[in-house]
């Protein structure tokens, strides 16, 4: 079963480092877009949380490629982590969408009507599916620790940014902030990637390909 699964995600961990680059690109473009929004004294659009959305997306496709070299490893975590950035990337794609949707007047209604329906799937998607495999890389020797801290720095900061909201603290300079260091984590993720620097020593001889077509 295990390497029926593996053989569905091999593409994705070949492209893994493009998806977190390119989430990370995005990030930087939603927070071009905050700043906009701040110096003009305007509110964020839904076309923000789209872009939100299609970051997390690239990032949680990105997440599913690391399933491979974790499976034997660290089974159970893997196979969590894998099951809920599943749920996170379709919940994120649909959010992407309708957010587009209300964005373009494609949609009736505002995003804020249906955006509590969405966090079902984030924030497992985020919390378990980023925190799983960050668990799984950390107890194993096939990635280097940053790759797995990064991960937990992706469900803090997301959970700092909910818990601030939900406690009625949620100016545009915090959100902004929260975005900045998503998009920095995501590059970061990219980028040892990229370079092959993700990897452990024992891994090294696989960094020339990862580094190649990731």
């Amino acid at each position: 079963m295990s390497s029926n699964i593996d053989r569905w995600l091999d593409p994705l961990e070949e492209r893994r480092a493009t998806l977190f680059l390119i989430a990370g690109v995005v990030f930087v473009a939603d927070a071009a877009l905050l700043a906009a929004n701040m110096a003009a004294g305007t509110e964020p659009v839904a076309f923000g949380q789209g872009l939100i959305g299609t970051a997390w997306t690239a990032a949680f496709l990105g997440l599913l490629g690391f399933y491979p070299g974790l499976s034997d490893r660290s089974r159970w975590p893997s196979r969590v982590g894998a099951v809920f950035a599943v749920v996170g990337a379709i919940t994120m794609a649909a959010m992407a969408v309708a957010s587009f949707g209300y964005a373009t007047g494609v949609l009736g209604g505002a995003l804020s009507d249906v955006v509590g329906l969405f966090l079902l799937g984030v924030f497992p998607g985020i919390v378990l599916g980023f925190g799983s495999f960050g668990v799984a890389s950390l107890r194993t020797d096939v990635y280097a620790r940053p790759v797995g801290l990064l991960f937990l720095v992706l469900v803090l900061t997301f959970l700092f940014n909910l818990g601030t909201g939900i406690a009625g603290f949620n100016p545009l300079v915090k959100v902004l902030g929260v975005v900045c260091v998503l998009a920095l984590t995501m590059l970061s993720v990219g980028y040892l990637l990229r370079t092959g620097g993700a990897l452990t020593d024992r891994e090294g001889v696989d960094a020339s390909s990862d580094a190649s077509v990731g």
